[in-house]
């Protein structure tokens, strides 16, 4: 095999208009990882704040007094004694990942009948109690998974280990008095085990615990292999009262929760039964009596009957304060725009609050919306990665006041967008893969047969829509070009990979994935039409609409194929189009959406379902960035294709599709495209990327953003400049960007333009320091260079400078989003934090003149955008309920960039 092209490699950061009402609808409804490794977080996370080393015994650490009384006679201290743990962050703490190293334990060993660890693994917990109280363990987070079905375990841990009681004490039709209860934060209590309750005058078996946690929501390890070595690692994702209001970790007063890890060696801890239902095979069968040597782990890590909580680790997690901390009567302004920002205003936003006295409250929305927005004057500053420009506009009333209107721009951060992936297997969790822009538009255009809805019932026709070649590439493994790109270890991709796709609301940071894409040759041949090395070729329904190749066989009801008098397949066509029903070309259209346009659906044949599910069932599309690498770090991605023939429907229909639940330990593969601080604040791994028309490889990283910036090339304004992709060369990263804080002078007042000014003073200050503390600029952004900052002061002078002329308007901008649906962050204040103003030295107001925008030579009004509407992010079902009543704003800023 030849050998591979050389790779940059430092320390990596870690629709079609018939769609638009099915994706609105969408809109209205509303595992952690669990495998060991010997891989570290990327060193700017882990070194975001001091470890933490405590041993299991003899411990002098931090954690000391926290540790529960060790026993030399307990039969567990030999296995035990040596074991020690490190956490790689035990501070500052906010809904992110840590990792936990172990050393000084014993390899895991499987069985095929109990589980694929049965001896020797790691149980951890998150705990808001008092960890010297008697009832500790009734504050912890455990028994999310204890619910049958998709319950995220598969294989990997004999199942009553995720109980918080016995089997027997949680059999509802032999109930016992005996309970191991959770009790949340603000006093309620559920019960731990299954009941017999009443549901519309039926008796159902029902754990309440599951009413408030889940095995989509749980942050619980259940079951984490250790090497043969006795050393390894495994990510851990703390949850505060955001996440996990039941656990309140962060609340005013309440700043201090608990990891607990339980180690599980090869003793019986338990009392029979009253433990564990497993059953000893060398004394007849009977249950594992208490003391029992070299026995496989059965039993709940918090139930008394057990004594596996005698040995757990508590090691302290202190939580920055949820909300932005800002004192009752605080002024409060409001920000909007790019998801890029979230992680830079999670730390801003506070100390912003402490030094200036004012709420500065941060709402994303698609980029395009916020241009809009911000042209109305429906907030006081956004942030955007391109400019407000003429071509980007859909109606002649927006473009003459786009043309009476100054405008000014502030780079504010440089960030990179990255694609990151959790791919965790039989054989260890693989952190290293490289991806090329053509193999990236395979992926996108659901031409594997894995990104299509497929069911069991009749897999083969599922894709018979697809061309031959791709319908054999079942296995990325099986692709010659993945081949190629990873030659050491791409046989260790065992698994195909799911994807969690941000959308439908467009975003720059996705329209740059794109502009990668169009920019190599290779991408553009196939998204063309043209086969791939291999022979694969586009997804007909990803073809422009008129093309020889878009066309699909059609179905019966019965799900044969529909054929005609001389028994040729009736074809339908299909394709893509502009809003105008123009045909569309993926290579050429300047996209900022991941459009979902393969309209399968299944199954074919209906044999007790009352519907088929589509592309938006089999991959949901998520909602931000931040929440897909959330979902890629719980490998979860909320698909429904389980049909649950007791489920009641919205409807009251009985019958319906339901989650399929998180992909099981050492079966995980997930991609998702996300932001490099999201990425690293979830510990997720990030591909390798092919330049365009190049055999360079590059991950992304600091170095890697600041050698991108000699591709800055003008956009629609030659002041405003972002990375272009095909420019880029070397050791530069193609999906980086700079954001910028646009605002509207023309519709400022003089309040909000001391605000505007004093806040982009600060952030382009101090705010520009690399580090952990609030203020600070996050890990995953490059501070910005002298260029930049230069740029950014002479805004903020022409802000603080600007004179209203006799024809400007001087209403008031709004303090909401003109009732657009937005995401709000806010970032958390520990007590103390004190921030210091620091205002920009003046430098020049700057003159703004018309550009061109390189990568969009067309600014015309004529749109070739993808029509999947550039609505606003809707995590909230209150935010949601809004699209209808904006749905007419859903294709402002839609045309050409």
């Amino acid at each position: 095999m030849s050998t591979p092209p050389r790779a940059k490699r430092k320390q990596g950061f870690g629709m079609r208009p018939s769609r638009v009402s099915a994706i609105m609808c969408l809109m209205l409804l509303a595992g952690p990882l669990l495998s060991l490794t010997s891989q570290t977080l990327p060193a700017a996370a882990a070194a975001a704040s001091a470890s933490l080393d405590v041993k299991w015994t003899a411990d002098t650490s931090a954690a000391s007094t926290f540790q529960p009384a060790r026993s030399m006679t307990s039969p567990h201290y030999p296995e035990f004694k040596n074991l020690a743990i490190n956490v790689s962050q035990t501070t500052g703490l906010i809904d992110q990942a840590v990792r936990v190293s172990v050393t000084g334990f014993a390899g895991t060993v499987s069985s095929p009948d109990y589980g694929n660890n049965v001896k020797n693994y790691i149980q951890a917990m998150q705990c808001w109690g008092d960890p010297a109280a008697a009832d500790f363990r009734q504050t912890c987070q455990w028994g999310g998974r204890s619910g049958s079905g998709n319950n995220g375990l598969g294989s990997s841990v004999y199942p009553d280990n995720a109980l918080r009681v016995a089997q027997i004490d949680n059999n509802p039709y032999n109930p016992t008095t005996f309970d191991v209860p959770f009790a949340t934060f603000d006093g309620t209590v559920y019960t731990g085990k299954n009941q017999f309750v009443t549901v519309d005058g039926k008796r159902v078996v029902k754990n309440a615990l599951l009413d408030v946690l889940d095995p989509t929501t749980t942050n619980e390890i259940t079951s984490a292999r250790v090497a043969a070595d006795g050393t390894g690692t495994f990510d851990f994702e703390t949850q505060s009262a955001d996440q996990a209001p039941q656990l309140g970790c962060g609340r005013e007063g309440h700043l201090r929760c608990w990891l607990v890890v339980v180690p599980r060696g090869t003793i019986f801890g338990g009392d029979g039964a009253q433990c564990s239902s497993l059953l000893d095979p060398d004394a007849g069968s009977v249950p594992y009596a208490k003391g029992r040597p070299n026995s496989y782990q059965g039993g709940s890590p918090i139930n008394p009957k057990c004594d596996y909580w005698d040995n757990r680790i508590v090691v302290p997690l202190d939580f920055v304060k949820t909300g932005t901390g800002c004192v009752v009567g605080s002024s409060e302004v409001k920000v909007i725009g790019s998801q890029l920002m979230v992680g830079a205003m999670s730390s801003w936003q506070p100390d912003l609050c402490r030094s200036l006295n004012t709420t500065y409250s941060f709402s994303t929305n698609s980029d395009a919306v916020a241009r809009a927005q911000i042209l109305d004057g429906l907030a006081p500053v956004g942030f955007s990665g391109l400019p407000l420009s003429a071509g980007g506009l859909d109606n002649d009333q927006d473009r003459q006041t786009l043309a009476k209107t100054k405008l000014v721009y502030a780079p504010a951060a440089i960030s990179g967008v990255v694609i990151a992936f959790n791919a965790e297997f039989g054989n260890g969790r693989q952190e290293h893969m490289v991806l090329s822009p053509r193999l990236m538009a395979k992926l996108l255009t659901q031409s594997y047969p894995f990104t299509v809805p497929t069911s069991s019932s009749d897999p083969a026709k599922n894709i018979a829509h697809l061309p031959a070649q791709n319908q054999k590439t079942t296995f990325l493994y099986l692709d010659p070009e993945f081949v190629a790109l990873n030659p050491t270890n791409y046989l260790q991709f065992i698994r195909t990979p799911s994807l969690v796709l941000p959308g439908p609301s467009g975003a720059d940071a996705l329209r740059q994935v794109w502009r990668w894409i169009q920019a190599d040759a290779d991408a553009v041949s196939f998204l063309n039409g043209a086969p791939a090395p291999g022979g694969m070729t586009v997804n007909p329904y990803y073809l422009p609409l008129g093309n020889a190749a878009a066309k699909v066989p059609t179905f019966d009801e019965n799900g044969e194929f529909i054929v005609d008098a001389n028994g040729n397949r009736v074809m339908r066509d299909v394709g893509q189009t502009n809003i105008d029903g123009t045909p569309q070309s993926l290579s050429t259209a300047p996209l900022d959406v991941l459009p979902k346009d393969d309209e399968s659906k299944v199954p074919l044949k209906l044999t007790g379902e009352r519907s088929r599910f589509d592309s938006l069932q089999f991959a949901p599309y998520t909602d931000s960035l931040l929440s897909g690498a959330r979902q890629a770090f719980r490998a979860n991605t909320n698909s429904r294709t389980s049909w649950d023939p007791s489920k009641i429907n919205s409807a009251g229909e009985i019958g319906d599709w339901v989650g399929s639940g998180a992909q099981s330990p050492g079966q995980k593969f997930i991609v998702t495209i996300t932001d490099s601080p999201s990425a690293i604040r979830y510990g997720l791994s990030t591909a390798t990327l092919q330049l365009p028309n190049s055999t360079e490889r590059v991950d992304p990283s600091s170095d890697r953003f600041a050698a991108s910036l000699t591709a800055l090339e003008p956009t629609a304004l030659d002041t405003v400049k972002q990375v272009d992709p095909s420019k880029v060369t070397g050791d530069g990263y193609p999906l980086t960007m700079v954001t910028y804080a646009m605002v509207n002078l023309t519709k400022s007042t003089g309040s909000s333009r001391t605000s505007v000014a004093s806040m982009l003073s600060k952030v382009t200050t101090s705010g520009q320091v690399s580090g952990s503390a609030l203020g600070q600029l996050p890990a995953g952004y490059l501070p910005l260079t002298s260029t930049l900052l230069g740029q950014a002061e002479q805004t903020i002078t022409s802000i603080k400078n600007y004179v209203p002329t006799a024809t400007t308007s001087s209403s008031k901008p709004a303090e909401s989003s003109g009732g657009i649906a937005q995401d709000t962050y806010e970032a958390s204040l520990p007590a103390g934090t004190v921030g210091t103003a620091t205002a920009a030295q003046a430098a020049g107001t700057p003159s703004v003149t018309p550009g061109v925008d390189k990568a969009n030579d067309s600014l015309t009004a004529a749109s070739s955008v993808s029509t999947i509407p550039s609505n606003a992010l809707a995590v909230a079902l209150v935010f949601g309920l809004l699209g209808l009543l904006i749905a007419p704003l859903f294709f402002r800023g839609r045309r050409a960039i």
